[in-house]
C-alpha cells in the first residue's frame, strides 16, 4: 500500500521541493483527461478503474499511444497513483489504474493474486484496447506497487501482450516474502488485517490467514502461496520477450526482499533489479521518503525507453543497481553472488556474563536460555523506523547490558578499515527444547567502541523441537550496509522479537548448541569500499 510518485528533478528531496512537486502536479493545466469506469472482470465482476489520457484529439491517431495498466496496492483506490497517472498521460501514455476484486469499489471477494485476479488484469487490458482506438496493443506495460506488483509479475507469465513489467516492492515468492524462516511477521499481519477490515475476504483467504497465524497446515499454506507466486511460473516468463524492472527495499519488513533477489537471478531475459534503502510503503506518501522516490524516477526512464524507444540511459545499465542512502548509485553485475569475500565467523563459547567472540576457530559449546522472554533486540518497525532514521536513529541495543539469561551475544574484533556488508548473511547452529516448536531470532549490529549496536539486519526461524538438538538455518534479510573503522559486527541470538510471532513458550527451556560436527557459524560477505 502506498502512493506511487515520479520525481523528475534532483536526487535530493527537501520538504519544499516535495510540496512544490505536489502543487505543480495537482494545479498545472497539463492537458490530461480523466474518467472513471466500471470494468467487467472475470465472470462479469465490476472493477473500479480510472483512465488518464492525453487531451489532444488532433494527435490521437489509431494505435498512437502506449498503454500502461496499474493494479493498485493492498486495499488502496486508484487515486493512490494519481500523480504517476498525471505524468503518464501528460507524457503521451494511455494509463488505466484499477482496484483488484474484493476491495472498496470493486466487486467480488479478495483472493490475493489468484488466477482469477490475473484474469481480471487481462480483462482490463482487453477493455482498454477495445474502448480506446488510440491504444497501441504492441506497446503495453504493467506497473504495480506492493500487491499490484505481485499481480503484475504473474501477468507477465499469463499475458503475451505485455512488453515490459515494473514491480515495485512486491513479491515473487509469496511464502518466502511473508513467512521468512516459517515465522509470521506482525507487520505483514497488521497490513493484511487492515485490508480485510475494508474488504470482502474469500473463504480461501480466511483459511490461509488462519494457517498463517497458527502455523498449522504448513503444506496447505505453501500450496496456496505457490499458486500466487511468479517464482512458480518463472519458466513461462523466461519463454517470453518481456523485460522486467524489479525494485526492492533492503529494509522491507513486510515483503522480505531476499525472494525478489533470488527471483531476479532466475530470469534469463532483460531484467534490472533496483535495491533501495526504504521500508515497505504501508501508508500514503511513504513512497516520497528518501531514495524510494528515486525508484519512480527510474521507472519513468524505464517506460520511456521500453515503450517510447527513447535513449534514457537505462539501456546501458547492468542487471543490479543499488541506490545508496548517500545519494549515489552503485552498479553490480549479478544478484546471485553479491560482491565481496565470503567470510566465516565461528561462534565461540558464550561466557556466563558478557559477549562471546566471533572468530575463525570452531568450538563446541552449549548455551542455556530462558525462552520466550525479550532480550531487547528488536527489528525495524514499518514507518516508525523509517521516520526515526531521518533523525539518525536506528533500532539499537547496548551490548554490555544484554541479558545473558535470555539471549546469547557475540562480537568480532574491531575492523581496521571501513567494510561493506552485502547480500543476505547466514547463521547456522543447533537448538533443543522439550517443547514441540521453538522460534529463534537473530540480529546483526554495527557496534561502536562503547558497545552500542545499530541494527544492520535480522533473521528468524521456527523449527520443530522435542527430540534432541536440531539444526537451524537463519537467513538474514538482504542488506547493504557499512561497518566503520574501529567498530565491530555484533550478533544477538534469542527467542523473541516483538515484530514476529514467536512459537517459543514463555519461561520454557531452550538450549543453543555448537557441536563438533556442526559448529555454530555466521557467514557474510564483506568488501572494502
Amino acid at each position: 500500500m502506498g502512493i506511487a510518485v515520479p520525481f523528475l528533478g534532483s536526487r535530493s528531496l527537501s520538504l519544499s521541493s516535495l510540496l512544490g512537486s505536489l502543487t505543480s502536479a495537482w494545479n498545472a493545466d497539463s492537458g490530461v483527461e480523466r474518467d472513471t469506469y466500471r470494468v467487467a472482470g472475470v465472470g462479469g465482476t465490476p472493477l473500479e478503474a480510472v483512465v488518464y489520457r492525453p487531451a489532444h484529439p488532433a494527435k490521437a491517431t489509431p494505435h498512437s499511444h502506449p498503454v500502461v495498466v496499474l493494479p493498485t496496492s493492498w486495499a488502496s483506490p486508484p487515486s493512490e497513483y494519481t500523480l504517476l497517472l498525471e505524468w503518464l498521460a501528460d507524457s503521451g501514455y494511455l494509463a488505466v489504474a484499477y482496484m483488484p476484486r474484493g476491495f472498496l469499489g470493486s466487486g467480488g471477494r479478495i483472493e490475493v493474486a489468484s488466477p482469477t485476479d490475473v484474469g481480471d488484469f487481462g480483462a482490463v487490458l482487453d477493455w482498454i484496447l477495445a474502448e480506446f482506438p488510440i491504444a497501441d496493443p504492441d506497446r503495453v506495460a504493467a506497473v504495480g506497487l506492493s500487491y499490484g506488483a505481485g499481480i503484475s509479475l504473474l501477468a507477465a507469465a499469463a499475458d503475451r501482450r505485455l512488453k515490459t513489467v515494473v514491480a515495485v516492492d512486491g513479491w515473487a515468492d509469496l511464502f518466502a516474502a511473508v513467512n521468512p524462516g516459517e515465522t509470521p511477521r506482525l507487520s505483514t499481519a497488521l497490513l493484511a488485517d487492515g485490508g480485510l477490515l475494508g474488504g470482502r475476504p474469500s473463504p480461501s483467504l480466511v483459511e490461509a490467514v488462519i494457517d498463517y497465524y497458527s502455523g498449522r497446515h504448513r503444506q496447505r499454506f505453501r500450496r496456496w502461496t505457490a499458486e500466487r507466486s511468479a517464482a512458480s511460473v518463472v519458466e513461462e516468463i523466461n519463454d517470453r520477450p518481456v523485460t522486467l524492472l524489479l525494485a526492492a527495499g533492503w529494509n522491507d519488513t513486510v515483503l522480505r526482499p531476499e525472494q525478489t533477489v533470488a527471483f531476479h537471478h532466475e530470469l534469463t531475459g532483460r531484467a534490472v533489479l533496483l535495491l533501495h534503502p526504504g521500508d515497505h510503503p504501508v501508508v500514503p506518501f511513504a513512497s516520497f521518503l528518501g531514495r524510494a522516490a528515486d525508484v519512480w524516477t527510474y521507472v519513468r526512464r524505464w517506460l520511456d525507453h521500453e515503450l517510447l524507444g527513447l535513449p534514457t540511459g537505462v539501456e546501458d545499465d547492468g542487471p543490479v543497481i543499488i541506490l545508496r542512502p548517500d545519494g549515489t548509485d552503485q552498479h553490480e553485475e549479478t544478484s546471485c553472488t553479491p560482491p565481496g569475500e565470503l567470510t566465516r565467523h565461528h561462534l565461540g563459547p558464550p561466557p556466563t556474563a558478557g559477549n562471546g567472540k566471533l572468530s575463525d576457530r570452531p568450538a563446541a559449546w552449549e548455551k542455556r536460555l530462558v525462552g520466550g522472554l525479550p532480550s531487547g533486540a528488536v527489528d525495524r518497525v514499518p514507518v516508525v523506523s523509517q521516520w526515526a532514521e531521518t533523525l539518525g536513529l536506528s533500532p539499537m541495543v547496548f551490548f554490555p547490558l544484554l541479558p545473558g539469561l535470555v539471549a546469547g551475544s557475540w562480537l568480532t574484533e574491531p575492523f581496521h578499515e571501513v567494510m561493506q556488508v552485502r547480500g543476505s548473511p547466514h547463521l547456522r547452529l543447533s537448538v533443543s527444547s522439550p517443547k514441540s516448536a521453538t522460534t529463534l531470532t537473530a540480529h546483526l549490529y554495527e557496534v561502536d567502541r562503547t558497545g552500542l549496536g545499530r541494527l544492520l539486519t535480522q533473521a528468524t526461524a521456527t523449527v520443530r523441537t522435542g527430540n534432541g538438538a536440531v539444526p537451524v538455518d537463519l537467513r538474514f534479510r538482504t542488506t547493504v550496509a557499512e561497518v566503520h573503522e574501529g567498530r565491530r559486527i555484533g550478533l544477538v541470538v534469542g527467542t523473541v522479537d516483538p515484530t514476529c510471532v514467536s512459537r517459543t513458550l514463555p519461561f520454557s527451556k531452550v538450549v543453543l548448541h555448537s557441536r563438533g560436527e556442526a559448529p555454530a557459524l555466521l557467514s557474510l560477505r564483506l568488501r572494502r569500499p
